[in-house]
Order: structure tokens, then C-alpha cells, then sequence
């Protein structure tokens, strides 16, 4: 078919003809808006398929979009004439597209030679008519017009996997100016699917396509639509086992080609091999290129065949069947050399079936856990082979190319996690890599010309939604994403695009503060289990007595975000309720059960060893939690979108003791009696004013301080204000009033009085100082006491002299605690990271600083410093200083992560935040999201001090500084900043 019948088959119902060798030349539409939809007929769709058989594919999904968006059906057609307006797709290059831009003035000359690239513009057709035009410079710039196009019309690239529906619109217009789109960022973008055992496939194969019971072209098809939709240009099948390979299923291979993607396979699956199933042992013998070359080699050349019609990117290189390391050669060295062996091999493969010089074959190598030690003896890989570098599969990079490396004809990439299986601990179920994160490791790559190929690890998809979107639309224009702030104004703007401009800031805060929680402690890793070996589920580690009760402060933190769901779900239109469960309310709901449940476990049982009456309560707040996260798995998979997910929502992965129901502590009162207190800091009596029958040995063994003592308060500073609390508690159901009245009129109590009932096990008051009477310095008595208790528990309350001046931060309970952003004095050699972090904000060293030679004493001087000034009153006891870092990796192999910290002046101590991967430090940095380094030993007189960090590497990443002295309270989170004039919760 010739391409100018477009046009004068365009032109058939209109009443001027067209003559297809002399277009008429019309006049170009003027800057503004064309009407597409006006209430009457939805505009025709006329698609130019002269060399590009996925724009067909392209023009039926625009007209699916169309006919939700106006209730109308449109004609898509070569050939259909257009009664009204219409949306004309094509190559620029082709001659029916060439003509009709010329007849409105439009040059597309700049689309010449560029990658997925697309022009826009409202033009006038032959007859008179109105059209928009999508001109691609290629087949895929082409479809991310017409996704863009419906984006832009209201359709969200969720509107199938989440549900977020296509809207009715009365009219439709948009913009007709002439555009031209930028060059995506990076070359090649996309995802891998995987761990799809436990969502993906038993949906699929149980719900999606039942008939063929696997992961078949009916499910890739929405898979490659999706990409479409956030486009995204690549994808590693998946290659678990459970389900037949990609290559083994008919009609995979063409669907891809359908769509128009690009295939490849993952850094354990060469040549487009899926080994867990396709290599039959009993058939091939061992897959040891060593023992079985010839074997091994024919079995990649079967696989080079079957791909070569198809646009395929080949894996290089050679690991062990699932994702282990090759066998037969056993250290690093041997790695390297045998590797060379197998990339000349595959190479020379590659150049006879594919009959193409190796610069034009999309190849790539990425040296995933065990290779990068083996790539860094020396491995040689062929200069026209991407480089991919991954992540530690935690979200930070464990390297990046310097720049003489930099100019390699196949370029480097990244490979990226956000859902992972392996150790030291999983996370398959809840997608909570903060964006901020994300966006920070991202732009390093880019900046570091990691622009070949960014792939994403998505798992299942669900419920990685949000950040699989953020991942892609970096990927595709990096320069709108450079300025940290960017991560949350991204997350603000996908809420409103989805559920409405309205309630866009307010879904956006909770999911922030969602991922601010997981960044603390990933609410997947909140038994405090490992994978390998697995550990079965153990107390955590935040504090239920110190800083404000960690424990409480992290409990009601999530049911504030699960009460601001819920709030914001009631006022979602029905067809936003579905969308809503799976995007927000499901992943807030599962987080927050999983903490509660783990946090109640805590108090289950450090109560019993306190005899409070209400341990067994904690004890059913444990089971009341995990039957919640049973509900909420269940309602995913069974009712929300009418069962359409069924099967997705896999809430037990691999078995893990994290997912599996936890014992249920109950605990028997009998014998107890009375009232108890427990001040914040641990100290408690019993009600008979004797301390529990455990030596103080026992309870100093227990993760969390439960200290026997007399119930006195840490003393209250002016500069820091805030309060501090005390438990009064039964041992045994009972009726008794209580009352707490203090000595003194400055000390405020919450409450003066009350009842302690069966119903009401306990009561927390809250203790403060009234700041406008209180005295510089002194001390009251708050007695609190049970009618049954003539003594009463006499809870002590200090007022702490004032802080020396001249100082910002200042000790508080043997702390000093100060966020790395608000130093009293930063260089410009560092900056600073809004969003990322525990505390709001990070300090970086310069990502294009120079590492610092430690030998030269000057240069370490001259490094950038930062400097926090603090002010000390305990004397003689030694301090610690620790620097809290984030667990960046070295950017580069020639690089730590090092800094220089002086204390009053003193000598230098070098500290590195670098971790071995897989070791023990590398596993806790991962886990707790810090990488922390002491200075031990340091006398400090009272008054004030000065520290300085100096950034010795480039992306050395701040967090905060603790000081601490012998006997200071510890918790797991962020201490409370002890910085004058901020309000601290202790």
C-alpha cells in the first residue's frame, strides 16, 4: 500500500479531492487549542503502518482511550475517510507524513537521526478538515506521542493496573502547537519482573489466562501496554522457575514484537537464556562451560537464532543457573579470566547470526554480586558492551565509572531494586524505597554518564506502582528530576493526576511520611528476622521506655497516616475507591499492622516482666494486628475491583517467619495486686513500693532498659522545653482512683486525677514545666498515688541550670544530638539533600569533588568542613562521638567514603563509612538505612566544644552527630535533636 493513499482516503468524505502526487498546500492551524471531542463523534484515529506494524497497536490503544474518554467509538483506519476531526499517527520520514507537514509549513527536520523523539501540531487536512498530528522520528517516538496524548486527555498509565478509571468528558481539547518532545535521557528503559512466584504468576495463571495457566502473551500484552504507558522501552522476562521460560510460551516473542519493545534478560540469564527452566541437565549434561563448552555454547546459539528477527539486547558473561556464580571457577581472578573467554566466544556468535558489525548489537554485562569483585581484578570487557552497574539490591549503587573510563562505545547503565529476595533480609510485599533515595542514586548515575540502560527490579508490579513510575519518568527526562525537591513535588503530582488536584497534597504528605517510616526500619524487617539463615521473628529495637517511648511515638505515627487514609478514602469518588485501596490505603494499612504488631509483641512482654495487668492486652493487640493484615490481603485479592486482582497479593513470600502469624503472649495476673509507676527512662516500683521479684541483672539483659529505681525524670532544659511521662498501671484488674499533685506551681501534671478500671489498665500522664514561673534551676516532687497506697510513688522533677552561650546544641539526659543540615557552619563543598534521610535533610560532599590523599596533611585541612558547636555539663566520664552517615557506596573504585573529624581543634581521625557488601557491617547498614562511625575516648570538660567533619570522598552523605556519655538512654530511631530553640519530645 502506498503511503499517499493516507491522504486521499483521508480526503474521501471532504469536499475538496486530493491529489496524491501534488498535495494541495493548506494553510497551518493557528497556536492554540483544536477541539478533538465536542459531545458529537470521537475523533477518527488514521495511522500510516507503511513500516511500522506497532502503530496499529498504538492507534487501537489511543481509540480504546478515546471511546472511554467520549463514549463514543472512533474509526481507526489506513484507509477511513474523516467526517470530523482526527489524530493522524506516523514517522516524520514517511512520504503521506512529509507531505502533509510540508502542506502546513511544519519542518520536521529536527527529528532527523534522533532516538524516540516525537513532533506535535494541529494541522488542516486538504478538504478543510482539523487533524492532530503525532510524527515520530521513530517507531517508538511515534507511540510516546500518543501516550502522551492520553495522559494529557486524563488517562492515567494505572487506569488497568490500578484501576484508576477513564473518566467521561463532555469536550476535549488540547493544545495544537507546534512541539517537538526532548530525547529520552536514557537510551534504554525498562523492567525486570521477578519473584513473580508469589503475585505475578498465580494471578496470571489462576485469573489473567486460565487456559494456559502461565505468564502468556494475553498477560504480557497488558504488561507492554503499561511500559507504553510509562514509556519505557526494555524488559527482563522472568525467570523464577515456577512458570514455564519466556521463550518456551508461543506468542511471547511476537507480542514483544507487537509492541514494538525491546528484549533482553537479566545478569543471570545469558544470550536471552531463561537457565532454570530451559537447561535440561539430563539432556545437555552440566552447565559448566568448562566441562561443557561445546554444550553451553550451542545452547546460546540456539537462543541468538530464535531472537535475531526480533529487536534484542544479549546479556554477556556467564553465573551459575538461578542467580548463582558460575561454576568451575573459584575465586575472583578466575572469574576474570574465564569471562574474557566467554565474551569472545559470544561475540563471535553474535557477529555470525546476526550478520552485523558488534558496535551495531545491543550487548550489556552487569557485574552483579559476586562479578564486580571479578570485574575488579582487571576483567576487560569489550568496549562496545554496556556496562550495567547495580545496586547492593537495597538501593544504593555499589559503583559508577570515573571519568577516564567514561568513553566506552557501549556505555554504562544501572540496575535498580525495589523488591528483592536474598539476605540478609527480604522485602517482596510492600514496595518502600524512599523516593528520595531513589531520585538521589538516579541522578548520581546520570551524572556520572550511567545513560546506556536504567532497569528496574518491579517484582510483581503491585504494589510498586508509585515508585516504577518515578523510576520511568526520571529515566525519560532526568533534567526535571536534578533538584532533590523534585522526588516529593513528583509524588504530589502523581497524586493529583490520580485522585484529583484536590486531594493530591494530602495523599502525597501521607505516603512521604509512609516512606519516612520504612526508611527507619522497613516494615518487612520489623520482626527483626534474616533470610539466610532464617531467624525466627525476636523483640525489635525501638525503646518502649526512652526518648518519648519510641515504641508509642512510631505506633501512633502509622494510625495517624492509617486515620488520614481512611478520612481521605471516605471522600473518594466510587470510581477512585478501588485505586485508592491498592495505591494508598493497602500499603499504609499493611505497614502500620505489621508495626503494630511487632511493637505490641514489645510491650507484651516487657510489661509481664513489670507484672502490669494490661501485658496479655498488648498480647491481643499482637493477634488483632495480624488478623488485620490477613483482611487486608484478602480484601486485595478478592474484592477490590471485583476480584480482579485475585491471586496478586501474595502475603506469605518464601514462608518467611516475618509474613507467618507470631505467637500471642498471654500472661496470668494472679498473686499481683496494686498499683505500679514507670517513668520515661525505664525506672518503676510494683504497688507494695518494692521493686519486682527479678535482680536488676535480669532486666539488664532484656532489649529494652527496664531500670529498678526510684521514678525520677531526666531534668527538663529552658532552651529544649518538652515534656516527659509517667505510667501508672494496675497488676491486676481492679477499680482505684489515683491522684498526682506536685510540690511545686511551676511543674504542670495533665491530669490531676483519675481511675484506673479493668477497662482501663493504665493511664500515661504527661509532665511539664511551666517555663514563664519556673525558677533557673530546681527540683520538685510530683507525688503520684493509688487510693489504696498510702506512700504513693514521689516522682522527682529537675530543672537543669541554663546552657553556657555561645553554643547551639547542648547536652541533654548524656546526649547531644545534632542533624548534620543544621550545623553552625557549612563550605560549599558540601550540600545540601532536602527529603533524603532520617531527619529530613542530608549534607553531601560534592559528588565532583576530588578524593583526598590523607597522607597530605594539608589537603585534609583544606577539605570541605562543616562544623556544629555544643555545649557539655558532665565531667570526667568519657564520651563518644558518633557520626551518622547514609550507606552510600564509593561512587567509583577509586574513591571511598571517608571523612576527617576534629574535636576542640585536636588531631584529625579518619573515619570510613565503606562497607564490604555481604559483610556483617554492609548487612546492618542495609537493615537500618545508616552507616555510623565512632570516635571513642574523648574527655570533654563542661562548657562549650566545637566538631568538625571534613569530606574526604565525593558523595559522602551526612545524617547527624550523637555525643554520648557512659549511661545515656539508646533507642533505635533518630534522637531527638538536642539543638537550642527546638522542640523536642523528650
Amino acid at each position: 500500500m502506498r503511503s499517499a493513499l493516507l491522504f486521499a482516503i483521508m480526503a474521501a468524505t471532504l469536499p475538496v479531492s486530493l491529489d496524491a502526487q501534488t498535495p494541495t498546500i493548506a494553510r497551518p492551524v493557528s497556536a492554540g487549542s483544536i477541539t478533538l471531542f465536542d459531545g458529537g463523534h470521537a475523533p477518527a484515529v488514521v495511522h500510516d503502518d507503511t513500516r511500522a506494524a506497532p502503530l496499529a497497536t498504538a492507534a487501537a490503544l489511543l481509540a480504546r482511550d478515546l471511546a472511554a474518554l467520549t463514549g463514543q467509538q472512533p474509526a481507526v483506519s489506513t484507509r477511513a475517510g474523516a467526517t470530523g476531526p482526527a489524530v493522524v499517527i506516523g514517522l516524520a520520514d514517511s512520504p503521506a507524513i512529509a507531505r502533509l507537514l510540508r502542506a502546513n509549513g511544519i519542518d520536521a527536520s529536527r527529528l532527523k537521526g534522533q532516538w524516540e523523539t516525537y513532533g506535535r501540531a494541529a494541522v488542516r487536512l486538504p478538504g478543510g478538515g482539523q487533524a492532530l498530528v503525532i510524527f515520530g522520528s521513530d517507531v517508538r517516538g511515534t507511540i510516546w506521542g500518543v501516550t502522551d496524548l492520553s495522559r494529557e486527555m486524563g488517562v492515567s498509565p494505572w487506569e488497568w493496573w490500578a484501576d484508576v478509571a477513564i473518566r467521561r468528558r463532555d469536550r476535549i481539547a488540547v493544545d495544537g502547537t507546534l512541539r517537538f518532545s526532548t530525547t529520552p535521557s536514557i537510551k534504554y528503559r525498562g523492567i525486570f519482573l521477578n519473584d513473580e512466584e508469589f503475585g505475578l504468576w498465580p494471578w496470571a495463571a489462576n485469573t489473567r489466562d486460565p487456559k494456559l495457566h502461565d505468564l502468556g502473551p494475553k498477560t504480557y500484552a497488558r504488561i507492554y501496554e503499561l511500559m507504553w504507558r510509562l514509556k519505557a522501552n526494555i524488559f527482563w522476562p522472568g525467570m523464577r522457575g515456577i512458570e514455564k521460560s519466556f521463550n518456551q510460551i508461543a506468542g511471547n516473542r511476537e507480542m514483544a514484537a507487537r509492541y514494538g519493545l525491546v528484549r533482553a534478560s537479566s545478569h543471570a540469564e545469558m544470550m536471552t537464556r531463561t537457565n532454570i527452566r530451559e537447561w535440561d541437565e539430563a539432556r545437555r549434561g552440566p552447565y559448566n562451560y568448562f566441562q561443557n563448552k561445546r554444550e553451553v555454547l550451542r545452547y546460546w546459539d540456539e537462543a541468538v537464532r530464535a531472537a535475531a528477527p526480533l529487536e534484542t539486547m544479549y546479556t554477556l558473561g556467564m553465573r551459575g543457573i538461578e542467580d548463582r556464580p558460575i561454576n568451575g571457577a573459584n575465586t575472583p581472578k578466575d572469574q576474570a579470566r574465564v569471562l574474557e573467554r566467554i565474551f569472545a566466544d559470544q561475540q563471535a556468535m553474535l557477529q555470525r547470526r546476526l550478520k552485523q558489525p558488534l558496535d551495531a548489537i545491543p550487548q550489556v554485562f552487569t557485574p552483579y554480586k559476586e562479578v564486580l569483585p571479578a570485574y575488579d581484578t582487571g576483567l576487560k570487557v569489550p568496549d562496545d558492551v554496556t556496562i550495567t552497574w547495580p545496586d547492593d539490591n537495597y538501593g544504593y549503587l555499589r559503583r559508577l565509572t570515573p571519568p577516564e573510563e567514561r568513553g566506552r562505545k557501549g556505555g554504562t547503565g544501572i540496575y535498580y531494586h525495589i523488591s528483592y529476595w536474598g539476605y540478609p533480609m527480604s522485602y517482596l510485599w510492600l514496595a518502600n524505597t524512599h523516593p528520595a533515595l531513589m531520585r538521589e542514586e538516579l541522578d548520581k548515575a546520570y551524572r556520572f554518564d550511567a545513560k546506556r540502560m536504567w532497569i528496574l527490579n518491579v517484582g510483581d508490579i503491585k504494589p510498586g506502582e508509585y515508585l516504577t513510575q518515578l523510576f520511568m519518568d526520571i529515566a525519560f527526562d532526568q533534567s526535571a528530576y536534578a533538584d532533590p525537591a523534585s522526588a516529593r513535588a513528583h509524588l504530589v503530582r502523581w497524586a493529583g493526576e490520580t485522585f484529583g488536584e484536590a486531594a493530591g497534597p494530602g495523599i502525597a504528605d501521607l505516603l512521604w511520611r509512609q516512606y519516612d517510616l520504612a526508611f527507619t526500619r522497613n516494615p518487612e524487617y520489623m520482626a527483626w528476622t534474616r533470610t539466610k539463615p532464617a531467624t525466627p521473628i525476636r523483640q525489635t529495637e525501638f525503646s518502649i521506655t526512652d526518648f518519648g517511648d519510641e515504641n508509642v511515638r512510631r505506633l501512633d505515627a502509622y494510625r495517624d497516616l492509617q486515620r488520614g487514609a481512611a478520612a481521605l478514602g471516605a471522600t473518594m469518588p466510587a470510581d477512585r475507591r478501588d485505586a485508592f485501596y491498592e495505591l494508598v490505603q493497602f500499603p499504609i494499612d499493611m505497614a502500620a499492622e505489621m508495626n503494630a504488631r511487632q511493637l505490641n509483641l514489645d510491650k507484651s512482654i516487657a510489661y509481664a516482666m513489670q507484672r502490669r495487668a494490661s501485658a496479655s492486652d498488648y498480647g491481643s493487640k499482637v493477634a488483632a494486628a495480624q488478623t488485620a493484615i490477613e483482611a487486608g490481603g484478602k480484601r486485595f485479592n478478592e474484592d477490590i475491583a471485583g476480584g480482579k486482582w485475585r491471586y496478586m497479593m501474595g502475603m506469605q513470600p518464601h514462608g518467611l517467619a516475618v509474613y507467618q502469624r507470631p505467637f500471642t503472649p498471654t500472661w496470668n495476673t494472679q498473686g499481683n495486686t496494686g498499683c505500679g509507676i514507670q517513668t520515661e527512662g525505664g525506672a518503676f516500683f510494683d504497688g507494695r513500693g518494692e521493686t519486682p521479684g527479678q535482680p536488676q541483672a535480669f532486666f539488664d539483659r532484656l532489649p529494652h532498659l527496664i531500670r529498678v529505681g526510684a521514678p525520677e525524670l531526666s531534668p527538663f532544659h529552658r532552651e529544649l522545653a518538652g515534656s516527659r511521662y509517667a505510667d501508672l498501671f494496675l497488676q491486676s484488674p481492679a477499680t482505684i482512683g489515683w491522684t498526682a499533685i506536685a510540690d511545686q506551681p511551676w511543674i504542670r501534671v495533665s491530669e490531676p486525677a483519675g481511675t484506673l478500671t479493668p477497662d482501663r489498665l493504665e493511664h500515661r500522664l504527661h509532665l511539664s514545666i511551666d517555663w514563664a514561673t519556673a525558677p533557673a534551676g530546681g527540683k520538685g516532687i510530683v507525688m503520684v498515688k493509688c487510693a489504696n497506697d498510702r506512700r504513693g510513688f514521689p516522682v522527682t522533677v529537675t530543672i537543669a541550670p541554663p546552657a553556657p552561650a555561645g553554643a547551639s546544641f547542648i547536652e541533654a539526659d548524656r546526649l547531644v544530638s545534632m542533624f548534620a543540615t543544621h550545623a553552625d557552619a557549612i563550605d560549599a563543598g558540601w550540600e545540601t539533600i532536602v527529603g533524603l534521610g532520617h531527619t529530613g535533610a542530608s549534607l553531601r560532599a560534592r559528588l565532583d569533588m576530588t578524593s583526598v590523599d590523607t597522607t597530605n596533611v594539608g589537603a585534609v585541612a583544606r577539605a570541605p568542613a562543616a562544623t556544629w558547636r555544643f555545649a557539655t555539663t558532665t565531667i570526667d566520664d568519657p564520651a563518644t562521638l558518633r557520626v551518622i552517615a547514609l550507606p552510600f557506596l564509593p561512587v567509583t573504585a577509586k574513591n571511598g567514603m571517608r571523612v576527617a573529624v576534629t574535636v576542640d581543634g585536636g588531631a584529625p581521625v579518619v573515619l570510613d563509612f565503606a562497607a564490604p557488601e555481604f559483610s556483617q557491617r554492609w548487612q546492618q547498614h542495609v537493615l537500618d538505612n545508616t552507616a555510623v562511625a565512632e570516635v571513642p575516648g574523648l574527655k570533654l570538660a563542661a562548657g562549650v566544644h566545637e566538631v568538625t567533619v571534613r569530606a574526604l570522598d565525593p558523595g559522602v552523605t551526612l545524617d547527624r552527630l550523637e555525643i554520648g556519655f557512659v549511661g545515656h538512654p539508646s533507642g533505635y530511631g533518630v534522637v531527638p535533636e538536642t539543638r537550642i530553640g527546638a522542640w523536642s519530645v523528650r
